[in-house]
């Protein structure tokens, strides 16, 4: 079985066209090359335009140097676009793999009758024909221009744009767009595949030591889609940045979206994993009374054949192992009874929401000293 069979990742309109012209073959050792080319094609034209025109680093209220949007876009988010696309599909393997090995010899081709269909989508040109359509699209409908006519920058204006603002609504804001919801598609199909999945016949276990009934790889394989709050925050930073440097936003008024783009980061990574919740809390449930009843029957033996025994007759106890045997089933119901109904650790979580947050640090620092900050953030712990 090659990699490539079960890959969500490697397939598609873009992905054939970079295997004709070899890049593919080394996809890892490539992809810095491939998100430096990005980076330059997308900034090198807008850089050279403002710098003919005066607006680099001055000759307007925002030059194209302090326009932290703009490096936060496609100097940070672009390549980590491009860079981690390796990695992801790496991880999205292995746990496709793993739920091949989950599923019940009777549901076996079933399921891969599943996996042949997200192939056939993956492969399909019109979902990225769509997607792409899309990115252009929003340019008609999504203003480069700034809002204000008090605030000059390196764009000019709606009368004059300058051919940095047409680079940037064109083909600069497009490409990054397509970038994004081709992350999107493949989150698409592997929400699609876990929500196939969940209704097979599974060999799992209450009493696996993951805490999970052995799903717990699949928060793992969930963070190959941390590229999406991570770049998400990237540029929310970017835009609020540029309204707290020069169009007077206050820390205040930014607090609501910068808490709800966390909580909506941390969402869209966990909201695939709650497909499986049905499942795992059926799974606990009937474990939880399957144990309880072999406890009893344990129980109700153990104390038959021990309790009413002499003072000194311990011995025989002790040789036979029967309290060990119960013991070992105490464990068992107690790993059972604290099983989790997400297939996600604590960590994983805190890892989602310090993706989406991190970013926004930056932002915070332009108003917040960092000792203040830190005061805040003790006082809050203690």
């Amino acid at each position: 079985m090659s990699d490539q069979r079960y890959s969500l990742l490697r397939g598609g309109l873009v992905y054939r066209v970079s295997r004709i012209s070899g890049l593919s073959r080394a996809q890892r050792r490539l992809a810095p090359l491939v998100a430096i080319a990005l980076v330059l094609i997308i900034v090198l034209p807008m850089v050279v335009s403002a710098a003919r025109d005066g607006t680099l680093v001055g000759g307007v209220t925002i030059p194209l140097l302090h326009d932290y949007s703009i490096w936060a876009r496609f100097v940070i988010a672009v390549p980590l676009l491009v860079l981690m696309a390796p990695m992801a599909d790496e991880r999205l393997w292995r746990a496709i793999k793993h739920l091949q090995d989950l599923v019940d010899a009777t549901d076996r081709d079933r399921f891969e009758g599943v996996l042949a269909q997200m192939r056939r989508w993956r492969d399909a040109n019109t979902p990225e024909l769509v997607l792409f359509a899309l990115s252009i699209a929003a340019s008609y409908a999504i203003p480069v221009l700034g809002l204000l006519d008090n605030v000059s920058d390196w764009k000019g204006s709606a009368e004059a744009m300058s051919f940095a603002a047409i680079w940037l609504q064109w083909v600069a804001m497009p490409v990054i767009r397509f970038l994004v919801l081709l992350w999107f598609w493949r989150l698409a199909l592997w929400t699609l595949l876990l929500l196939r999945f969940s209704r097979f016949n599974l060999d799992l276990h209450a009493a696996h030591p993951d805490g999970r009934g052995g799903l717990a790889f699949l928060g793992y394989a969930q963070t190959a889609f941390l590229v999406l709050p991570l770049v998400g925050g990237i540029s929310l930073a970017g835009t609020l940045a540029l309204d707290v440097q020069y169009y007077g936003a206050e820390l205040k008024s930014l607090r609501f979206i910068m808490a709800g783009w966390v909580v909506l980061g941390v969402a869209l990574m966990v909201a695939p994993l709650l497909l499986l919740v049905p499942r795992l809390a059926a799974l606990k449930r009937n474990s939880l009374l399957a144990y309880g009843a072999l406890g009893t029957d344990c129980s109700e033996g153990f104390e038959q054949r021990w309790l009413g025994r002499a003072r000194g007759g311990a011995s025989p106890i002790l040789e036979a192992g029967d309290s060990s045997a119960l013991c070992d089933l105490t464990g068992v119901y107690a790993t059972v009874k604290e099983m989790g109904t997400i297939p996600l650790q604590r960590f994983l979580l805190t890892q989602f929401a310090l993706a989406a947050a991190v970013p926004l640090l930056p932002v915070i620092l332009m108003r917040m000293p960092l000792k203040e900050l830190l005061g805040k953030i003790l006082s809050a712990l203690a």
